[in-house]
Protein backbone atom coordinates (compact mmCIF):
# COMPACT_ATOMS: atom_id res chain seq x y z
CA UNK A 1 0.00 0.00 0.00
CA UNK A 2 2.58 2.23 0.75
CA UNK A 3 4.21 1.76 -2.78
CA UNK A 4 0.61 3.07 -4.15
CA UNK A 5 0.53 5.76 -2.17
CA UNK A 6 3.88 6.83 -2.89
CA UNK A 7 2.82 6.17 -7.18
CA UNK A 8 -0.49 8.12 -6.51
CA UNK A 9 0.90 11.39 -4.77
CA UNK A 10 3.58 11.29 -7.53
CA UNK A 11 1.23 11.07 -10.47
CA UNK A 12 -1.07 13.83 -8.81
CA UNK A 13 2.21 15.86 -8.04
CA UNK A 14 2.83 16.28 -11.65
CA UNK A 15 -0.58 17.57 -12.35
CA UNK A 16 -0.01 19.65 -9.47
CA UNK A 17 2.68 21.19 -10.85
CA UNK A 18 1.51 21.02 -14.90
CA UNK A 19 -1.76 23.13 -12.95
CA UNK A 20 0.71 25.52 -11.16
CA UNK A 21 2.56 25.90 -14.23
CA UNK A 22 -0.04 26.77 -16.56
CA UNK A 23 -1.06 29.57 -13.64
CA UNK A 24 2.34 31.02 -13.18
CA UNK A 25 3.54 31.27 -16.88
CA UNK A 26 0.60 32.93 -18.07
CA UNK A 27 1.03 36.28 -20.19
CA UNK A 28 -1.07 38.00 -17.89
CA UNK A 29 1.24 36.77 -14.81
CA UNK A 30 4.62 37.06 -16.48
CA UNK A 31 3.94 40.25 -17.35
CA UNK A 32 2.62 41.33 -13.86
CA UNK A 33 6.00 40.15 -12.30
CA UNK A 34 8.33 41.29 -14.90
CA UNK A 35 10.80 43.82 -13.62
CA UNK A 36 13.49 46.17 -15.49
CA UNK A 37 15.92 43.36 -13.77
CA UNK A 38 14.48 40.09 -13.79
CA UNK A 39 12.05 38.77 -15.80
CA UNK A 40 11.77 34.93 -14.27
CA UNK A 41 9.96 35.25 -11.09
CA UNK A 42 7.28 33.05 -12.06
CA UNK A 43 9.73 30.70 -13.13
CA UNK A 44 11.91 30.54 -9.81
CA UNK A 45 8.20 30.10 -8.18
CA UNK A 46 7.70 27.37 -10.02
CA UNK A 47 11.07 25.69 -9.91
CA UNK A 48 10.89 26.26 -6.11
CA UNK A 49 7.34 24.46 -5.45
CA UNK A 50 8.38 21.40 -8.00
CA UNK A 51 11.26 20.52 -5.49
CA UNK A 52 8.47 19.15 -2.88
CA UNK A 53 6.39 16.37 -2.49
CA UNK A 54 3.51 18.36 -2.92
CA UNK A 55 1.83 16.47 0.34
CA UNK A 56 -0.99 19.88 1.53
CA UNK A 57 -1.82 19.52 -2.43
CA UNK A 58 -2.53 16.28 -2.45
CA UNK A 59 -4.01 16.10 0.76
CA UNK A 60 -6.29 18.47 -1.04
CA UNK A 61 -7.90 15.99 -3.28
CA UNK A 62 -7.95 13.15 -0.80
CA UNK A 63 -10.68 15.68 0.89
CA UNK A 64 -12.21 16.27 -2.09
CA UNK A 65 -12.72 12.19 -2.83
CA UNK A 66 -13.25 11.28 0.58
CA UNK A 67 -16.72 13.64 0.27
CA UNK A 68 -17.23 11.92 -2.74
CA UNK A 69 -16.27 14.70 -5.35
CA UNK A 70 -14.54 14.68 -8.61
CA UNK A 71 -11.11 16.10 -7.91
CA UNK A 72 -10.38 17.21 -11.47
CA UNK A 73 -12.18 20.71 -11.54
CA UNK A 74 -10.12 21.42 -7.99
CA UNK A 75 -6.54 20.86 -8.82
CA UNK A 76 -6.11 24.82 -8.63
CA UNK A 77 -6.89 24.80 -5.14
CA UNK A 78 -4.14 21.63 -4.69
CA UNK A 79 -1.96 24.25 -6.39
CA UNK A 80 -2.60 27.17 -4.48
CA UNK A 81 -1.77 25.71 -1.16
CA UNK A 82 1.59 24.45 -2.59
CA UNK A 83 2.18 28.12 -3.79
CA UNK A 84 1.46 29.43 -0.02
CA UNK A 85 3.74 26.62 1.23
CA UNK A 86 6.79 28.02 -0.98
CA UNK A 87 6.20 31.43 0.26
CA UNK A 88 6.06 30.36 3.60
CA UNK A 89 9.70 28.24 3.67
CA UNK A 90 11.44 31.23 1.63
CA UNK A 91 10.34 33.29 5.18
CA UNK A 92 10.82 29.95 7.32
CA UNK A 93 14.61 29.70 5.75
CA UNK A 94 15.80 33.24 6.17
CA UNK A 95 14.69 33.11 9.90
CA UNK A 96 16.19 29.63 10.64
CA UNK A 97 19.36 30.76 8.52
CA UNK A 98 19.07 27.77 6.70
CA UNK A 99 21.67 27.97 3.65
CA UNK A 100 19.49 24.81 1.89
CA UNK A 101 16.15 23.54 0.63
CA UNK A 102 15.52 20.86 -0.97
CA UNK A 103 19.18 19.79 -1.41
CA UNK A 104 19.81 23.46 -2.73
CA UNK A 105 20.02 26.77 -1.79
CA UNK A 106 17.69 28.53 -0.21
CA UNK A 107 16.12 31.37 -2.14
CA UNK A 108 17.51 33.94 0.13
CA UNK A 109 21.20 32.44 -0.31
CA UNK A 110 20.36 31.97 -4.64
CA UNK A 111 19.40 35.36 -4.65
CA UNK A 112 22.80 36.58 -2.78
CA UNK A 113 24.72 34.49 -4.87
CA UNK A 114 23.48 36.32 -8.29
CA UNK A 115 24.08 39.88 -6.35
CA UNK A 116 27.77 38.70 -5.15
CA UNK A 117 28.55 37.75 -8.72
CA UNK A 118 26.96 41.10 -9.85
CA UNK A 119 28.96 43.01 -7.79
CA UNK A 120 26.24 44.22 -4.96
CA UNK A 121 28.64 45.60 -1.57
CA UNK A 122 25.09 43.63 0.75
CA UNK A 123 24.54 41.08 -1.10
CA UNK A 124 23.54 38.74 1.71
CA UNK A 125 20.96 41.49 3.31
CA UNK A 126 20.35 42.38 0.19
CA UNK A 127 19.44 38.75 -1.38
CA UNK A 128 17.16 38.05 2.27
CA UNK A 129 15.18 40.88 1.33
CA UNK A 130 14.67 39.98 -2.45
CA UNK A 131 13.39 36.41 -0.86
CA UNK A 132 11.17 37.47 1.61
CA UNK A 133 9.24 39.71 -1.17
CA UNK A 134 9.16 36.60 -3.77
CA UNK A 135 7.56 35.56 -0.81
CA UNK A 136 5.29 37.70 -0.31
CA UNK A 137 4.47 37.06 -4.18
CA UNK A 138 3.96 33.42 -3.50
CA UNK A 139 1.24 34.11 -0.63
CA UNK A 140 -0.60 36.52 -2.77
CA UNK A 141 -1.10 34.47 -6.20
CA UNK A 142 -1.91 32.03 -3.60
CA UNK A 143 -5.80 33.56 -3.38
CA UNK A 144 -5.79 34.49 -7.08
CA UNK A 145 -4.93 30.73 -8.07
CA UNK A 146 -7.50 29.43 -5.45
CA UNK A 147 -10.45 31.18 -7.27
CA UNK A 148 -10.06 29.79 -10.78
CA UNK A 149 -10.72 26.33 -9.02
CA UNK A 150 -13.98 25.15 -10.65
CA UNK A 151 -16.66 24.68 -8.40
CA UNK A 152 -18.90 26.77 -6.94
CA UNK A 153 -18.72 29.92 -5.98
CA UNK A 154 -20.02 29.78 -2.73
CA UNK A 155 -17.43 26.99 -1.96
CA UNK A 156 -14.75 28.75 -2.89
CA UNK A 157 -15.69 31.94 -0.81
CA UNK A 158 -15.67 30.01 2.03
CA UNK A 159 -12.34 28.25 1.34
CA UNK A 160 -10.51 31.47 0.92
CA UNK A 161 -12.05 32.94 4.33
CA UNK A 162 -11.24 29.53 5.88
CA UNK A 163 -7.83 30.25 4.48
CA UNK A 164 -7.46 33.36 5.48
CA UNK A 165 -8.27 32.31 9.19
CA UNK A 166 -5.95 29.63 9.74
CA UNK A 167 -3.10 30.87 7.84
CA UNK A 168 -3.09 33.70 10.29
CA UNK A 169 -2.92 31.08 13.34
CA UNK A 170 -0.02 29.31 11.18
CA UNK A 171 2.00 33.49 11.20
CA UNK A 172 0.83 33.79 14.72
CA UNK A 173 2.30 29.60 15.59
CA UNK A 174 5.72 30.70 13.53
CA UNK A 175 6.17 34.03 15.71
CA UNK A 176 5.85 31.64 18.67
CA UNK A 177 8.63 29.37 17.57
CA UNK A 178 10.64 31.94 16.86
CA UNK A 179 10.28 33.50 20.38
CA UNK A 180 11.12 30.08 22.08
CA UNK A 181 13.87 29.33 19.78
CA UNK A 182 14.89 32.74 21.45
CA UNK A 183 14.06 32.58 25.23
CA UNK A 184 16.01 31.48 28.06
CA UNK A 185 13.88 28.83 29.25
CA UNK A 186 12.28 25.38 28.82
CA UNK A 187 8.09 25.92 28.09
CA UNK A 188 5.94 22.88 29.19
CA UNK A 189 5.43 20.07 27.27
CA UNK A 190 2.14 21.18 26.41
CA UNK A 191 3.05 24.10 24.98
CA UNK A 192 5.12 23.14 22.41
CA UNK A 193 2.93 20.25 21.33
CA UNK A 194 0.14 23.43 21.35
CA UNK A 195 2.49 24.82 18.90
CA UNK A 196 2.72 21.75 17.06
CA UNK A 197 -0.91 21.78 16.55
CA UNK A 198 -0.40 25.34 15.36
CA UNK A 199 2.27 25.26 12.97
CA UNK A 200 2.37 21.80 11.61
CA UNK A 201 -0.93 20.09 12.21
CA UNK A 202 -3.72 22.53 11.58
CA UNK A 203 -1.42 24.06 8.18
CA UNK A 204 -0.11 20.59 7.15
CA UNK A 205 -3.30 18.07 7.33
CA UNK A 206 -6.24 19.47 8.92
CA UNK A 207 -6.31 23.23 6.39
CA UNK A 208 -5.33 21.26 3.05
CA UNK A 209 -7.90 18.04 4.01
CA UNK A 210 -11.01 20.21 5.52
CA UNK A 211 -10.30 22.66 2.35
CA UNK A 212 -10.94 19.25 -0.32
CA UNK A 213 -13.92 18.43 2.38
CA UNK A 214 -14.96 21.89 1.81
CA UNK A 215 -14.54 22.24 -2.55
CA UNK A 216 -16.13 18.95 -2.53
CA UNK A 217 -19.99 18.67 -0.14
CA UNK A 218 -18.56 17.11 2.62
CA UNK A 219 -21.43 16.68 5.89
CA UNK A 220 -20.65 18.45 8.73
CA UNK A 221 -19.95 14.90 10.29
CA UNK A 222 -17.39 13.81 8.07
CA UNK A 223 -15.13 17.36 8.14
CA UNK A 224 -14.99 16.95 11.80
CA UNK A 225 -14.12 13.19 11.56
CA UNK A 226 -11.68 14.24 9.29
CA UNK A 227 -10.47 17.39 11.35
CA UNK A 228 -9.73 14.84 14.31
CA UNK A 229 -7.84 12.45 11.95
CA UNK A 230 -5.84 15.04 10.88
CA UNK A 231 -4.61 16.60 14.07
CA UNK A 232 -3.34 13.06 15.59
CA UNK A 233 -1.59 12.86 11.98
CA UNK A 234 0.21 16.06 11.89
CA UNK A 235 1.34 15.65 15.63
CA UNK A 236 2.87 12.57 14.78
CA UNK A 237 4.28 13.90 11.43
CA UNK A 238 6.15 17.06 13.39
CA UNK A 239 7.45 14.77 16.36
CA UNK A 240 8.69 12.44 13.42
CA UNK A 241 10.38 15.53 12.07
CA UNK A 242 11.75 16.18 15.32
CA UNK A 243 13.24 12.43 15.20
CA UNK A 244 14.87 12.96 11.99
CA UNK A 245 16.42 16.14 12.24
CA UNK A 246 18.71 14.41 15.03
CA UNK A 247 18.83 10.68 13.95
CA UNK A 248 18.24 10.90 10.03
CA UNK A 249 20.12 11.56 6.87
CA UNK A 250 21.31 14.72 6.15
CA UNK A 251 21.51 13.73 2.26
CA UNK A 252 17.40 12.40 2.88
CA UNK A 253 16.15 15.69 4.39
CA UNK A 254 18.10 18.12 1.97
CA UNK A 255 19.11 20.03 5.27
CA UNK A 256 22.00 19.51 7.78
CA UNK A 257 21.42 17.36 10.91
CA UNK A 258 21.28 19.28 14.25
CA UNK A 259 19.75 21.98 12.67
CA UNK A 260 17.16 22.63 15.28
CA UNK A 261 19.88 22.24 17.90
CA UNK A 262 21.84 24.88 16.05
CA UNK A 263 18.60 27.19 16.66
CA UNK A 264 17.24 26.63 19.69
CA UNK A 265 14.63 25.11 18.79
CA UNK A 266 12.08 23.82 21.81
CA UNK A 267 10.82 20.34 20.92
CA UNK A 268 9.45 17.79 22.82
CA UNK A 269 12.68 15.44 22.47
CA UNK A 270 14.81 18.53 24.01
CA UNK A 271 11.80 19.44 26.57
CA UNK A 272 12.11 15.69 27.85
CA UNK A 273 16.16 15.55 27.12
CA UNK A 274 16.86 18.87 29.72
CA UNK A 275 13.71 17.35 32.37
CA UNK A 276 15.87 14.33 32.56
CA UNK A 277 19.47 15.66 32.49
CA UNK A 278 21.75 16.28 35.66
CA UNK A 279 23.51 19.58 36.79
CA UNK A 280 26.97 18.79 34.62
CA UNK A 281 24.53 17.46 31.38
CA UNK A 282 22.27 20.78 31.69
CA UNK A 283 25.71 22.92 31.53
CA UNK A 284 26.86 20.89 28.62
CA UNK A 285 23.52 20.93 27.32
CA UNK A 286 23.27 24.93 27.48
CA UNK A 287 26.23 25.63 25.61
CA UNK A 288 25.31 23.34 22.66
CA UNK A 289 21.71 24.11 22.02
CA UNK A 290 21.80 27.49 20.46
CA UNK A 291 25.37 27.45 19.47
CA UNK A 292 26.36 28.03 15.77
CA UNK A 293 29.30 25.77 15.20
CA UNK A 294 28.64 22.94 17.19
CA UNK A 295 29.34 19.72 14.84
CA UNK A 296 29.21 15.84 14.52
CA UNK A 297 30.55 15.19 18.40
CA UNK A 298 27.85 18.02 19.79
CA UNK A 299 24.97 16.60 17.54
CA UNK A 300 26.15 12.98 18.83
CA UNK A 301 26.39 13.83 22.60
CA UNK A 302 22.56 15.09 22.93
CA UNK A 303 21.64 11.75 20.38
CA UNK A 304 23.63 9.34 23.23
CA UNK A 305 21.50 11.42 25.90
CA UNK A 306 18.08 10.74 24.20
CA UNK A 307 18.78 7.10 23.40
CA UNK A 308 20.72 6.42 26.89
CA UNK A 309 17.78 8.23 28.94
CA UNK A 310 15.05 6.42 27.35
CA UNK A 311 13.55 9.63 25.74
CA UNK A 312 13.49 8.84 22.45
CA UNK A 313 11.70 5.52 23.27
CA UNK A 314 9.42 7.01 24.47
CA UNK A 315 8.67 9.42 22.29
CA UNK A 316 8.48 6.38 19.66
CA UNK A 317 5.99 5.54 21.72
CA UNK A 318 3.98 8.68 21.84
CA UNK A 319 4.29 8.44 17.83
CA UNK A 320 2.20 4.88 17.69
CA UNK A 321 -0.29 6.21 20.54
CA UNK A 322 -1.10 9.54 18.16
CA UNK A 323 -1.08 7.13 14.93
CA UNK A 324 -3.55 4.34 17.01
CA UNK A 325 -5.71 7.84 17.68
CA UNK A 326 -5.67 8.70 13.87
CA UNK A 327 -6.27 5.61 12.88
CA UNK A 328 -9.92 5.38 15.36
CA UNK A 329 -10.83 8.53 14.24
CA UNK A 330 -10.60 7.54 10.10
CA UNK A 331 -12.33 3.82 11.45
CA UNK A 332 -15.26 6.22 12.60
CA UNK A 333 -15.53 8.27 9.30
CA UNK A 334 -18.45 7.79 6.36
CA UNK A 335 -15.38 7.94 3.87
CA UNK A 336 -16.57 8.09 0.53
CA UNK A 337 -13.31 7.21 -1.61
CA UNK A 338 -9.61 6.83 -0.72
CA UNK A 339 -9.73 5.20 2.90
CA UNK A 340 -7.23 3.10 2.62
CA UNK A 341 -4.81 5.73 1.05
CA UNK A 342 -5.64 7.70 4.17
CA UNK A 343 -4.94 4.50 6.23
CA UNK A 344 -1.66 4.10 4.32
CA UNK A 345 -0.35 8.03 5.05
CA UNK A 346 -0.64 6.93 8.91
CA UNK A 347 1.49 4.04 8.30
CA UNK A 348 4.46 6.12 6.24
CA UNK A 349 4.19 8.75 8.72
CA UNK A 350 5.49 6.49 11.20
CA UNK A 351 8.28 5.18 9.30
CA UNK A 352 8.83 7.85 7.01
CA UNK A 353 13.10 8.42 6.83
CA UNK A 354 12.64 12.13 5.00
Amino acid sequence: MENDLKTLFSARKGKIIETLSEFLLRPDTKERLRLPWIDDLPERLLAYTSGGKCLRGNLVLLGAEAAGADIAPLYPAAAAIELFQSGILMHDDIIDEDDTRRGKPSAHCAFAKELSMAGFPEAKKTGESLAICLGDIALMLTFALLMETKCDASKKSEAAIYWGREFAKVGAAEMEDTYLSGAQFMPEEKRILDLYIGKTAGYTFIVPLLTGGMLGGASIELLSALSDYALNLGVLFQVKDDELGLFGSAEKLGKPIGSDIRENKKTIFTQKLFAAAGDEEKKKLDAIFGAPNIGEAEVGYVRGLLEGKGIRKEIDDYANSLADKARSALSKAEVKNGKNILQALIELSLKRTA
